[in-house]
């Protein structure tokens, strides 16, 4: 939690003789003290400086503390905001609370209960901030849940979809050369069959490493399901180049796979289509390269065919 030495106060009064009270009372325990003599001053100085916490008076020139209030929780409902006031006119207090405020000092105010709202506020944000983290972990567990590929630890088919479809509208736009690759391990079924379904996930799991190794930063793998895998490939300089990245991943997903006191072969049968040379939707796309990589696996297996 943060100590009082830490946090930043806006004092907002058109008193000046409040003003110095209160600036020699908290100046010398808080991280920064600022000072502001109407509302308009306030609003300037809490979008320039963001201070943790607000003190305001209600009655004051240009802009009062109540209107001053009222746009900032509208930029930040969870600004903390403490009104100072006689609370003489109901009206005032109920649109107070109305607004989002829930912390009140009664004028004349006494020291010891300003302290006490503020080291109060202190612990709600500290516990505001806890709960927020908790939630951002949430969130990013919940990202990964939908969209990420347990076992491989690679995006899935839903993340994929999304993905193509983004590549495919920056290609058009910015008129230049992606490809998508469709990647698919030849024989999974018999590897499984003979070796165990833990010997197949092994060897998906080296097959993904093998080719994030062979890939480039910017690049894209997603597993569809089973033993289905895409790469999406965005701005290739030339054909060439897709061929470059093909022969790469063609050659790190064919190797002896080492399981407990056995070994057997893996190769994956690979097929491509280029944006927008094949396709411009994601059907089309999907479509030719899904041919291509099943022409490959009829025929040879273990390479890699441009549709």
């Amino acid at each position: 939690m943060k100590k009082l030495n830490e946090i930043s106060i806006l004092f907002v009064e058109d008193d000046i003789n409040t003003q110095e009270i209160i600036k020699m009372l908290l100046e010398d325990y808080v991280g920064k003290f600022y000072q502001a003599f109407d509302g308009e001053e306030a609003l300037e100085i809490y979008y320039d400086k963001k201070p943790e916490i607000i003190i305001t008076d209600i009655r004051m020139p240009k802009l009062n503390g109540l209107e001053m209030a009222e746009q900032i929780k509208e930029f930040d409902p969870n600004q903390p905001i403490i009104v100072m006031s006689a609370f003489d006119d109901k009206k005032l207090l109920l649109k107070a609370i109305n607004i989002g405020i829930d912390q009140f000092i009664k004028k004349p105010m006494d020291s010891n209960i300003l302290f006490e709202k503020i080291e109060y506020l202190v612990e709600k944000m500290a516990e505001k901030r806890k709960i927020d983290k908790i939630l951002q972990k949430k969130d990013a567990n919940l990202y990964k849940m939908a969209y990420y590929d347990h076992l491989t630890n690679v995006c899935n088919r839903a993340y994929f979809e999304l993905a193509l479809e983004d590549m495919i509208q920056r290609t058009r736009a910015k008129n230049y050369l992606s490809a998508l690759f469709f990647i698919d391990l030849d024989n999974f079924k018999t590897i499984n069959d003979t070796y165990g379904h833990k010997a197949g996930d092994c060897a998906l799991k080296k097959v993904v490493s093998n080719i994030k190794k062979t890939m480039r930063d910017r690049d894209i793998l997603c597993r569809l399901g089973g033993d289905e895998f895409t790469l999406i490939a965005e701005n290739m300089k030339d054909i060439k180049k897709v061929e470059i990245l093909a022969q790469r991943i063609a050659k790190a997903t064919h190797f002896t796979m080492k399981y407990k006191e056995v070994s057997f072969e893996v190769s994956c049968s690979i097929g491509i289509a280029v944006c927008p040379d094949h396709g411009v939707t994601k059907e089309e796309l999907m479509e030719s390269a899904d041919k291509a990589m099943y022409s490959v696996k009829k025929s040879t297996k273990a390479g890699f065919k441009i549709q």
